[in-house]
Order: C-alpha cells, then structure tokens, then sequence
C-alpha cells in the first residue's frame, strides 16, 4: 500500500508539472493538442487527490486497527495535536504544548512519507485542521501549530515586523497604486485643484493609477535531525520551530532587501523608486560622514520620516557612532546622531543592523527607508514534508519548510516634489552610492 501510495503522489507531482508549464503558454497560442492534453491532466488529478486521500486512511486504518469508527466518521480525526491543556494554562506551558504538538505533527510526517502510516489527523481537511499537499510532497501544518514559526518570523525579524504584511486567500492580489512621478503641476499623477471663483467651474482632472500584481512565491527550508532528537516530540517541535524560523526570516528579509523579482520578491535596493545619494567631493574611500547623512535625510518624504528606519550593515557601525562623538577640541558634535544604551540613530529614527545590507563602502551599505510601503502578501501558515533516506546512513531524518509570499515597494518611481527641481526627487527608499 505504501509504495502505491508514493506512486500516486509522484503520478500528481508530474502532472502537475506538465499542467503548469502548458498554462506558461498564453492560451491564444495553445494548440488544440495542448489544449486537450490540460484538460486530461486536470480531470486526472482531480481523481489522483480522492484516491490518494483514499490510500492515506486506509494505511493509518491498518496501522491504527481497533480505531473506533461510527456511521463513517474517522473519530481519529478530531484529537488535537499535542497534549491537553487546562483552561488556565499559563503561557510558558502554552509555549511548550505547542512545540509538542508541532513535533508530534513533524513525526506523524515523516510516518506518513516513509510508509510507517499516514495519521488521518494529516487528511483532516473537513475540520481545518490541515491539508495534504502531495503535489509539493508535504502537509500544511495545522492552522493552530503554523503560528509558531510565523509569529517567530514577524514578530523576531527585523524587516518582517515592520512591513506591511497582509494575509490573502487566493494565489495573487493586485493593487491600483498612485503612479506619481511628479508633484510641480499636478498631484497624484494628474489630479489638479484651482482657486474659483463663485459660479465657475475647475478644470476636470483625474488621477493616474498603475497596477502593481503581487503573485506568491515559495521559500523552503531544510533540517537535519538526528533519530534521538525525532523520537522526542517535544524537543523536536522546539528544534523546528526555531530552526525553521529563523531561516525563514532569513530567506524572506534577505529578498525584501535585494531580491530580483524573478521567483521571489523585488527588494526595495531593486526596486524603481529607489533613490540613490552621490557621495561628496573627494571623499575618502569606505567612509559615511555627516554631510551624506544630511542629504539622504532631505530626499525623503516629509510623510515618511515618522515612520521611517535606517538600515545598514554592521560594517558601519564605528562610522555611524563617530558621528555623535565630539572630534578633538571644539570639533563638531553633529545634533542628528546619537548612541544610547548601545542603539544608534539619526535624525531620530532607528538604526537596524543586518546582514542583509551591503558591506561598508557599497551602495547599499546604508539605506533610508519606509517599511511601511513595501506591500508583503502572503498566505496559509508553514508546509512542512519529511524524508529519511537522503542521510539514512547517519541515522538523520530531512525535514522541510515552505512559506509562500511576495512583496515590492509600492511607489512606481521617485517623485518631483512641488518646488525644488527634478535633481530632487523624493523617494520613501534612499542608498547611500558606493564610495571607492
């Protein structure tokens, strides 16, 4: 049963495959072969994913015999994950009952996937609890164990937790944005206001939109374990929901910083709104001084500087520090930068060290930026799969994570304010040029 099991799986995995690189075909230029071929491949995966999820109960009925099932309904199915909780239980056990479930959850996987059987609690569509995903080879983990790694994810990272992150239903989400590039005529890409007098009528005017599709991308991260750790449940959920986490946060805020766009998400140091700041005459090479500080500071916009951050790699912390350190005798002190119980910032707004940024000297070395206009989409919680073969000789087991997101900056391009010229755009994302 087993092995007819995994080759159902694999049949889906191909299909699937096929299906989406035809749909990669404009449909006007599909040829009617192709055409009669998705349609095949549609209506077999329909059959596939009843019979896969056919196979999956009747392996854990075999493994589970005795099981108590009344007038058709799998009663294995309604146990939660985990231990039971008290009502009142305080949230370190909370904590700890969580890790526990989402270990129990990784080892019913890995069960599941290497033929030992598949716990139906993993098929529990009906209930919301989770989903089988035989396409990617994983399950979705259970809507009250995800939290875990994605909270560690948005509430740890020191993007994630400041972007505007929104939780969708489907597979993309389109935006109608402002597609403003300048401010000295109109507003909002056209819109036009007059002073009138009694009786006359302003001159019609409209704003200019663009539409900005954001289509989720999958990130995947995997783990190694060794057999000792699997057969503790609860030592195991904490390893994943660690582990995971933190390369997810990784992965993600690495592409939110610089990614290409291309299977993952645009990074706002590629995004076309971003402004770049020259460095000064003759200025020494890898250095940040006072004046580049000033300039970046002035090409923001005045309705992002509430909210805005630095960022900046760690390479230029004795330079950034420097800056609010009184230079010999009546040196200057400059009044926008400050360290305070190890915390560095400028013109008031925080300093966020990562790894991310470029190192000291490189255009993105230090960034000004809005978190708050780089739109993230994402849905569902954490996939996770399982397999022991790959490191089977060193008593390993491989566990996986996948997460599906998307993101970009939202504004189009730097805009020409009002007054001040078009050498002086604003941007709520501004870099600091490379200094060499």
């Amino acid at each position: 049963m087993a092995s007819v099991f995994n080759q159902m799986r694999q049949e889906r995995h191909e299909a699937k495959a096929e299906g989406l690189k035809i749909l990669d075909v404009p449909a006007a230029d599909r040829t009617p072969e192709q055409a009669t071929r998705l349609d095949a491949i549609e209506a077999r995966v329909a059959v596939l994913d009843k019979d896969i999820d056919r196979a999956a109960r009747l392996m854990e009925a075999d493994r589970t015999a005795g099981t108590a099932v009344a007038l058709g309904v799998d009663h294995a199915t309604e146990r939660p994950w985990g231990p039971r909780l008290p009502d009142h239980a305080s949230k370190e056990v909370q904590t700890q009952a969580r890790q526990a479930a989402l270990g129990e959850f990784a080892i019913a996987i890995m069960n599941a996937t290497t033929g030992k059987g598949a716990d139906p609690r993993l098929f529990a569509v009906a209930t919301g609890m989770g989903t089988a995903i035989p396409s990617d080879g994983g399950y979705a983990v259970p809507s009250e164990l995800a939290p875990g790694i994605e909270r560690t994810m948005f509430e740890t990272g020191a993007l994630l937790s400041r972007v505007d992150a929104r939780t969708i239903t489907g597979d993309n989400m389109a935006y109608n944005v402002i597609n403003e590039t300048s401010r000295a005529s109109t507003r909002s890409g056209g819109v036009l206001g007059y002073w009138v007098d009694q009786g006359t009528a302003p001159t019609a005017s409209a704003p200019k939109l663009a539409r900005v599709e954001l289509k989720l991308r999958k990130v995947a991260a995997l783990g190694y374990m060794t057999d000792e750790l699997v057969s503790d449940a609860a030592a195991l959920g904490g390893e994943l929901e660690a582990q995971f986490g933190e390369e997810l946060i990784f992965q993600v805020e690495d592409a939110i910083t610089e990614g290409t766009g291309a299977g993952q998400p645009l990074g706002y140091l590629t995004a076309p709104c971003l402004i770049s700041v020259d460095k000064e005459t003759n200025q020494t090479a890898a250095t940040i001084n006072g004046t580049n500080i000033t300039k970046m500071w002035a090409r923001l916009p005045a309705r992002s500087r509430a909210g805005a951050i630095w960022t900046a790699n760690g390479d230029t912390i004795p330079q950034l520090a420097a800056l609010s350190m009184p230079i010999g005798t009546g040196g200057i002190l400059y009044p926008y930068a400050s360290v305070s119980n190890g915390a560095i910032s400028l013109w008031g707004r925080p300093v966020v060290f990562t790894e991310y940024n470029a190192t000291l000297g490189t255009v993105g070395d230090l960034v000004l930026i809005d978190p708050m206009q780089y739109r993230l989409i994402r849905k569902g919680g954490v996939a996770q799969d399982s397999s022991i073969h790959f490191l089977f000789s060193t008593f390993q087991s491989t566990f996986r994570a996948a997460y599906r997101c998307d993101g970009q900056m939202m504004p189009r391009a730097a805009v020409t304010p009002f007054k001040g010229g078009s050498t002086k755009t604003l941007s709520p994302v501004v870099a600091l040029a490379t200094r060499s």
